[in-house]
């Protein structure tokens, strides 16, 4: 039975991401109880999908083994008003499309989470956000409608997305086709049976250690 195969696996992947897996090539089987309800990971609230975004897409900060908010996507970041967070991204970064990590991703990513004519599940706790303002092609700023000190928390949990793709398709289409920058690439969605993830070869800290994530 699926659910039972490999559920010590699932119980790792709940807490640290595959890629850093000294694990051999081959395949690993994960179970979950149910479906996502989408793979759009600003469009939920939900453990299922969040288990599968935390393979696929990259944030701009994370936290690290003790639990400290160190950069991930971003470079560096700094408060640089009451109102304002600047994040230095890092350089050569590409989306499973091709597509650069660069500042317009975050401006483009941020500012749709937000977007009220889309209704995202995920934009509440986001309420906060005013806008991005593009510096350069690496240096984002983040404006907020107040003080907001608990950003840089959610930061480690807002998927960074390809403007390109997202732009270009509807919604129904990217909550089944989702495109990240993580250590694993989406392969497909057979419903109510499996999700077939495969390793990022090209990933920029490094190749997984798994080649494929069902």
């Amino acid at each position: 039975m699926r659910e039972m195969r490999c559920l010590v696996a699932l119980l790792v992947v709940l807490v640290f991401p595959l890629a850093a897996w000294a694990a051999p090539q081959g395949k690993v089987v994960v179970a979950q109880g149910v479906d996502p309800t989408t793979l759009d990971p600003m469009n939920h609230q939900e453990a299922p999908a969040a288990n599968l975004a935390a393979n696929i897409f990259d944030m701009l900060l994370e936290r690290d083994p003790d639990l400290k908010i160190v950069p991930l996507l971003a470079e560096s970041y700094r408060l640089v008003a009451p109102t304002i967070w600047e994040f230095k991204l890092r350089k050569g970064i590409k989306f499973h499309n091709g597509e650069p990590l660069d500042a317009g991703a975050v401006k483009f990513s941020l500012e749709r989470l937000i977007d009220p004519k889309l209704k995202l599940r995920g934009a509440t706790p986001f309420a906060p956000l005013s806008r991005v303002e593009v510096v350069d092609s690496h240096t984002a700023r983040i404006h907020t409608k107040a003080p907001w000190p608990i950003l840089d928390t959610l930061m480690t949990g807002l998927a960074i997305l390809p403007p390109k793709y997202y732009q270009d398709k509807d919604m129904a289409h990217v909550a089944r086709n989702p495109v990240g920058s993580g250590p694993f690439k989406f392969v497909r969605w057979m419903k109510d049976d499996f999700i077939e993830l495969v390793a990022n070869e090209g990933y920029w800290r490094g190749a997984p250690k798994i080649k494929t994530l069902i």
